[in-house]
């Protein structure tokens, strides 16, 4: 059990390096003082450049992946096959990586809205899972061109895709499936939470669309 808590601590600890603050100090520039002042991947790419925000968005997606994956493993290498206990741990380093990034201890628990980091999640939870919501978010894009309705709708999709996945595929609902399923539910309110600001400006129809240098707008 300590081992356990010490990976979900260390997962907080990785989730919440700030990448994107980082990349934006090494140019000698705090992202949360320019463009849509947040320290995520689309900010980073319209103030710092493709250069620095694909990078950023990069350590962003391994922040997710990388200590989830070494998570599943120690636990024993099948989400699909984990019992209550097993599926809690799981659970419980996904949810501590998310907020690491969303929720920084490093810049005062403030940070990210958490799409790239869920993403990397979602490929060491289930590859396929995240293979087509990227795909849902690539078409949502190309049909709108706004970043953060293209991420929302790629969470919801998650959301419909974990349920196939792990109920309707096999037709069997176990207390882990469940667990699962209602976590992916958290994250994809949360996210849409961290979007809301969005959301009023896509209502008002002035949310800029994808990286626009308009530094009054947030995406």
């Amino acid at each position: 059990m300590l081992e356990n808590i010490l990976y979900i601590v260390a997962g907080y600890l990785i989730g919440a390096i700030p990448f994107g603050y980082l990349a934006g100090r090494v140019n000698g520039i705090d992202l949360r003082e320019h463009g849509s002042h947040n320290i995520g991947a689309t900010n980073a790419i319209r103030v710092l450049g493709k250069r620095w925000g694909i990078p950023v968005f990069l350590l962003d997606f391994l922040k997710g992946y990388v200590p989830l994956l070494l998570m599943k493993l120690h636990l024993g290498g099948d989400a699909t096959q984990f019992g209550v206990a097993e599926m809690g741990w799981f659970m419980a380093m996904m949810l501590a990586l998310v907020l690491g990034h969303t929720y920084t201890c490093y810049l005062g628990f403030k940070g990210g809205k958490g799409v790239a980091t869920t993403a990397g999640c979602v490929m060491a939870l289930s590859p396929s899972l995240c293979g087509i919501a990227l795909g849902v978010w690539v078409l949502m894009m190309a049909l709108t061109r706004y970043v953060s309705l293209s991420s929302m709708v790629a969470a919801v999709a998650m959301v419909l895709l974990g349920m196939y996945e792990f109920w309707w595929a096999d037709g069997v609902l176990g207390v882990p499936d469940m667990m699962l399923i209602g976590l992916l539910l958290l994250i994809c309110i949360l996210v849409i939470v961290k979007h809301r600001s969005n959301i009023v400006r896509l209502c008002n129809g002035t949310e800029p669309k994808a990286f626009s240098q308009n530094s009054n707008q947030q995406s």
